[in-house]
């Protein structure tokens, strides 16, 4: 018995006897059928009773846009915050008779320091998020969660950003 095989049949050698054959020995089987079936089954229970973890998205309202719910806004508590294409982020401080303060560029991972401070000048601060369509989608994430971070009150809309927007950027080097 040096090969090990289960179904081979056995060969006796003696002195005098030709090679005899004895009885085939039972081979042995195991049937796998049910036990795929247990499997298939144990793994659709725990594929239909798992919770998936769910998408972490951005909640945001937006509004109906009807003329009677249109807020007046004083021109001095806004912050422009406008993102480049090439993920530049610029801060520019608006004024009461309408106009803007000069554009200062900050650094992604200052974002949030730079919102506490103008935030303790003016605690009614609302922001004007305007973001070029050719930028990287995480700039976009990475400016959101330094805005999160910001420990104060998130008032902000998106706007869109027009051609003077643009060019106030390649003004200010971006």
């Amino acid at each position: 018995m040096a090969g090990g095989g289960f179904d081979a049949p056995e060969v006796a050698q003696g002195k005098g006897s030709k090679h005899k054959k004895t009885a085939k020995g039972a081979g042995v089987r195991i049937d796998m059928t049910p036990m795929v079936d247990v499997i298939m089954l144990l793994l659709t229970f725990f594929m239909l009773t798992t919770t998936l973890s769910a998408p972490q998205l951005m909640k945001v309202s937006l509004p109906k846009g009807d003329v009677k719910d249109k807020v007046k806004v004083d021109m001095g508590n806004v912050l422009y915050v406008r993102v480049s294409d090439k993920g530049n982020v610029y801060f520019a401080q608006g004024r009461s008779d309408g106009s803007e303060s000069e554009m200062k560029k900050v650094e992604v991972k200052n974002i949030s320091t730079e919102l506490e401070k103008i935030y303790a000048a003016n605690n009614n601060l609302l922001l004007l998020l305007k973001f070029d369509r050719k930028m990287k989608y995480n700039v976009m994430s990475d400016v959101f969660d330094e805005i999160s971070r910001a420990k104060i009150e998130r008032r902000y809309a998106f706007l869109k950003m027009e051609d003077t927007d643009l060019q106030k950027i390649v003004a200010a080097g971006g």
